[in-house]
């Protein structure tokens, strides 16, 4: 592999909230890069003196205490503004429960450099033991897998193959990335930003692929604070009212989930009844604030991080 030049500006932004039992692995492993990087952390009020921890042992880092939780896309938002202020070449955006190996970052950043088109590039995800890929729904192509799956039995294999789909947990972004669609939509807190934001690159003629030949872990983050945001990222599906590819029909919609419920109603399941007029509630609070997005998100500029 070619060495990429080391005046490659690249910055590595994790997102921290109340999980110091990650921080060595995480962090460690960053300051281990065979390619020189700076790392930007953005704590999002832990309590749990993360921030004290960070100060104390690694103090390379540049450290940004926000005063409340903004959740994952906001808070790499403030990360993404500095980076991008401060000039730089690429973004490295990393889950604070996952941990890269030395030549991660030197392997994906010359594979961008040979592949332009990607606007999003993620190493291989590996599980906490190193013996299976991780979570499946960080891969969500069956073209990918079938891709993967053929070129390996004929010998063919390639640097990167083209995905539908990888969460954010490791993302490599270039400087043009950020330039053609900014930051993570603020509308969304936690779950569904990275969804978002690959539907963003598709629609703005960026591809989103896998390097094969860089790796990580990915340990996954299991508190009940987690499953909560989870599970209301499945009822809120603000990602899929934000799609640029779809168009947006408030009507349409409105019309659908009145059906859904009076249906509900002539059933009597009120599990379903309280589901289909939260949705109904939720679609008519937001309308003014999903029409804007849509509108800014078509754009190409750094939304959301200027």
């Amino acid at each position: 592999m070619i060495r990429v030049m080391d005046n490659v500006k690249l910055y590595a932004i994790v997102v921290t909230y109340k999980g110091r039992q990650w921080y060595d692995r995480c962090f460690t492993s960053l300051r281990q890069s065979t390619m020189p990087i700076q790392t930007i952390v953005v704590d999002n009020a832990s309590n749990d003196g993360s921030v004290e921890y960070i100060k104390e042992h690694f103090p390379e880092i540049h450290l940004i205490e926000s005063k409340e939780n903004l959740g994952f896309g906001k808070g790499n938002n403030l990360a993404l503004r500095y980076a991008y202020e401060q000039g730089c070449d690429y973004v490295f955006l990393l889950n604070q429960d996952a941990w890269v190996e030395p030549d991660t970052f030197e392997k994906l950043v010359a594979v961008s450099h040979r592949h332009p088109e990607f606007g999003i590039i993620a190493p291989v995800h590996l599980s906490a033991d190193k013996q299976s890929l991780g979570m499946m729904m960080e891969y969500q192509s069956n073209h990918y897998m079938y891709g993967i799956l053929s070129d390996l039995y004929c010998g063919t294999m390639k640097e990167i193959y083209e995905t539908n789909y990888v969460n954010a947990a490791g993302w490599l972004l270039p400087r043009n990335t950020l330039s053609t669609l900014g930051g993570f939509d603020p509308l969304i807190f936690h779950y569904g930003e990275d969804d978002d934001y690959v539907n963003r690159a598709r629609y703005h003629g960026l591809k989103i692929g896998i390097c094969l030949d860089a790796r990580m872990v990915h340990a996954g983050f299991s508190d009940e604070w987690s499953k909560k945001l989870s599970r209301q990222a499945r009822i809120d599906d603000l990602e899929f009212y934000l799609d640029l590819n779809h168009p947006f029909n408030y009507h349409s919609l409105r019309r659908y989930y009145l059906r859904k419920y009076f249906k509900a109603v002539a059933v009597r399941n009120r599990r379903m009844m309280n589901y289909e007029k939260y949705k109904y509630k939720q679609l008519k609070r937001m309308r003014s604030a999903i029409e804007y997005s849509r509108k800014m998100n078509a754009i190409k500029q750094p939304n959301w991080i200027q």
